[in-house]
Parts: C-alpha cells; sequence; structure tokens
C-alpha cells in the first residue's frame, strides 16, 4: 500500500469502515497541515508492533510505502504520527488503527486520520493507483504555403495547481527544416508527467514555437491545452454497464410502405470558454468581478471590440476600429500570447500570463502584419492597481473572462460571457426496425 500524508486531524477521516474496525485519537492539536513541513510516521501491526511496515520521516503532501518483505500486511495496522523521531508521548501527534485486508472493502482515496490511500497491489486486482503517468506529445506543422519554416526554439510549460515546469526542446529542432503543408519529422518531442487524482487540480500544457523563412522573416507560433483532473463523475452521468443483447424486429416485419417511422431527436449543450470549468448545467454568475487575489491569473479573456484608449491602461496610444486586424500580444517574459488576424467581436483565449502585456494591433495587408493602430501595455497581476475588471475596456479590447488560484492551487473561472454550443442529433427510437429519412427539423425557444 500506499498512503499520501496530508496532515491534519481525524475528523478528515472518509472511509466506510465501522467503529469496531477503525479508530483514531488525536493529541496536541494533531499533525500539521502544512506542505512540507515533516513528521514521523510508524506504521506496525497491532498484536505488538513485531512488525514495521513503514517507519520515518514524512513531509506533508508526499507519500510513504506501508509494506513488510514478504509484500502481505496484517489485517490491522497502527498508524502512529509523532513530531519527530523521538518517538515518546510528549511527541504524539496522532494514533489510528484500520483494518488494511480488503474484506471490508478498501476504496483508492480512503482517509484515515492524516494518512489517505492513493495506491494499492493485491493478487486479484494487480496494481491500483490514484496517479496517473501522462504523456504529451507536440507536433510542428507548417501551415504557409509559400515556403519552408526554419526553427529556432521550441519551449512547453506545464502548470499543476501551483505547480509550475518548463521544458525547453530547443535543442532537438533549431535549424530543422518544415516544409509547407509538412510537419517536422524527427523522434517524438514529448515529456511525461504523473497526474494527482487524489486532488481536484487544473493542468494546462502551452507550447511555445519560434522559427523563420529563408529569407529570415521570423514566425511564432501557440498552442494549448488544459484539462481539470481529479473530478468524479457528475452523479447525472452514471457508469455505463454493458448493452443488451440485440433485438429483434417485433413479428410479423412492419410494412415499411404502411408502417409509420420512429425517431427520437436529442439535444447537447456544451460550453466552448472556461477550460472544462462550465458546464450547461452549471452557468453561474462570476464569484468576481475583479481580480485581485494576488499572484498571476491562469487566464484571460478579452473580446476585440475596437476603440481608442482608456484611463486603466499603463501606456496606450492611437485607436484601432477596423473590422479586421492583427493583433500580437507579448508577456513581459516574452512569451507570445496571440499573434493573427482578428476579426471584431471575436475572442482572444490568452495563458501564460505574468506581470504585463504589450498590444499591437494593426491593419492586415496581404496575410501580414501592415500598419500600427494602436498600442499599449495592461498590467496583468491580479491587484487592485492592475483594474482588471469584467466587462471593462482596454483600449480596443473588453475583458471578460479570468481565471485566478488560490493558495491551495484551486482555480476558480470568472466569466462575464458563456459561450453555448448547441449540437442537435437524430436517432430511430430503440426497437424499431423502419428507416427514416429526415425532411426538415426545426427549433425553438431559447435566450
Amino acid at each position: 500500500m500506499v498512503f499520501k500524508y496530508n496532515g491534519g486531524t481525524c475528523d478528515q477521516s472518509d472511509n466506510i469502515q465501522p467503529q469496531t474496525l477503525f479508530s483514531c485519537f488525536d493529541f496536541f492539536g494533531g499533525p500539521p497541515t502544512t506542505p512540507g513541513e515533516t513528521s514521523f510516521i510508524l506504521v506496525t501491526d497491532i498484536k505488538g508492533g513485531s512488525i514495521v511496515y513503514h517507519q520515518g520521516p514524512v513531509a506533508v503532501g508526499d507519500r510513504y510505502l506501508v509494506a513488510d518483505q514478504s509484500f502481505l500486511v496484517d489485517a490491522n495496522m497502527n498508524i502512529t504520527i509523532y513530531r519527530n523521531g523521538i518517538t515518546i508521548g510528549e511527541n504524539l501527534l496522532q494514533t489510528l488503527v484500520y483494518h488494511s485486508s480488503c474484506s471490508q472493502n478498501l476504496f483508492l482515496k480512503d482517509r484515515f486520520g492524516a494518512s489517505q490511500l492513493v495506491v494499492f497491489v493485491n493478487e486479484e486486482q494487480g496494481l491500483q493507483s490514484c496517479f496517473f503517468n501522462a504523456t504529451f506529445t507536440l507536433t510542428i506543422g507548417n501551415e504557409i504555403t509559400g515556403g519552408n519554416a526554419i526553427l529556432a526554439s521550441l519551449r512547453t510549460t506545464l502548470r499543476q495547481g501551483a505547480s509550475f515546469r518548463e521544458i525547453d526542446f530547443t535543442d532537438q529542432v533549431v535549424d530543422q527544416v518544415v516544409i509547407p503543408g509538412g510537419t517536422l519529422q524527427t523522434a517524438p518531442l514529448s515529456f511525461d508527467a504523473v497526474i494527482d487524482l487524489t486532488v481536484v487540480t487544473f493542468n494546462e500544457v502551452n507550447a511555445f514555437v519560434e522559427a523563420r523563412s529563408p529569407k529570415s522573416f521570423f514566425c511564432f507560433g501557440t498552442d494549448t491545452t488544459n484539462f481539470v483532473s481529479g473530478l468524479a463523475l457528475p452523479p447525472n452521468i452514471p457508469t455505463r454497464t454493458p448493452t443488451n443483447a440485440p433485438t429483434g424486429s417485433p413479428l410479423p416485419t412492419p410494412d415499411d410502405e404502411e408502417t409509420a417511422c420512429s425517431i427520437d431527436p436529442g439535444i447537447l449543450c456544451t460550453v466552448v470558454n472556461g477550460g472544462g470549468l462550465l458546464s450547461c448545467n452549471n452557468i453561474a454568475p462570476p464569484v468576481s468581478q475583479e481580480c485581485v487575489s494576488g499572484g498571476f491569473p491562469r487566464e484571460l479573456e478579452f473580446i476585440y471590440r475596437g476603440g481608442g484608449c482608456t484611463s486603466n491602461l499603463f501606456e496606450c496610444s492611437g485607436s484601432a476600429d477596423l473590422d479586421e486586424v492583427w493583433i500580437t500580444i507579448i508577456s513581459e517574459a516574452q512569451n507570445i500570447l496571440w499573434n493573427q488576424v482578428t476579426e471584431k467581436d471575436s475572442f482572444l483565449d490568452l495563458r501564460g500570463i505574468d506581470e504585463s502585456m504589450s498590444v499591437e494591433i494593426s491593419t492586415v495587408q496581404d496575410g501580414r502584419v501592415g500598419n500600427l493602430l494602436q498600442e499599449m501595455i495592461i498590467n496583468t497581476t491580479c491587484t487592485d492597481s492592475s483594474n482588471l475588471i469584467l466587462k471593462d475596456d482596454f483600449g480596443a479590447l473588453e475583458l471578460v473572462e479570468f481565471t485566478n488560484v488560490n493558495e491551495n492551487g484551486l482555480a476558480t473561472l470568472n466569466a462575464a460571457i458563456a459561450r453555448v454550443k448547441i449540437t442537435y442529433n437524430v436517432e430511430l427510437v430503440q426497437g424499431t426496425s423502419i428507416r427514416a429519412k429526415i425532411n426538415s427539423a426545426s427549433s425553438v425557444g431559447g435566450i
């Protein structure tokens, strides 16, 4: 077994074991909860401590292994947590007894006081774990039809809650050539990450690539993907079971010239924005109208509305009101957040935010950047002085969404607009055998 040491008191215990098998007691306020703070954990059998499954210091947030040399554990265990390695009563923080055999239906994520079960191994089920090993693979393509792209750099970043990691693939791609309409032909550009499913975590991967043409024109590209891990299935989505055996047509077989068909329409609603944190059953008003949580927002979303300079900008000059412009947005750390043709009322979803970002809005000439119309600097820290307020204009841009992260690494989405996509489908009613031809369809209702 592997446990994750969360720290905390017996009150957070969450398992189905009866009081006759599980008991827990705290002393001197119980174990700490500050990430990284160390305690001494001793795990033994309950028959006198003749079998020691684990003993040693463990930091809050780390995992510890519970195993015997034979890799078999006793049916009942004692976990005792001390302030340090001096195992005397004055240093005792928590002691508990739990039933450690599978006869009592141990579940992954079960909490026993300050410890949470995250991995177990048995002969019947093999290895079962709350940690998922994910592999992210990068692909570089050249969508420009006019010439080769000579790669200059490739970086990717991974955010998992409060943690941040950067992977640099520049040495593997520099001076490699990507032909028009083709992709980079080289060894897979990938990296691995461990996803902890015991906590709800916002995960985000960003990729930044730079290249030049044979005539030394520079180009940039970015991509991002994000998802939330550690979420349980919504209660209205049951676990799917195997389908029933095929059903036969009613006897006698209906005459398709005389029998009406039976169809069943369906509607699927999805929210396009929000990074997976919004659903059609959960479109709620924003918790905060202004980003003042400190640090940097995980994500900002603007709409190009057009307009002149506004008073909430650090620097600004010019005005942009064309129906189609080229917008380039670069963070203070020189991450390219946006660099493309943008039509009026289009959404700009920006990730990789740091202290500020420079915005240049230009005309479009022959599919390229033309004359500069407006340039500005937007402060992007979540503080009062930045004035990151929903529905406020920042020059030609309107802020409509931000995602901030609290001290526990949990993401909170605040959106002034929900972009909803409605998908319609039609199926034959189950058990019918008359084919149907759709002649017309209509939808009523809406906003």
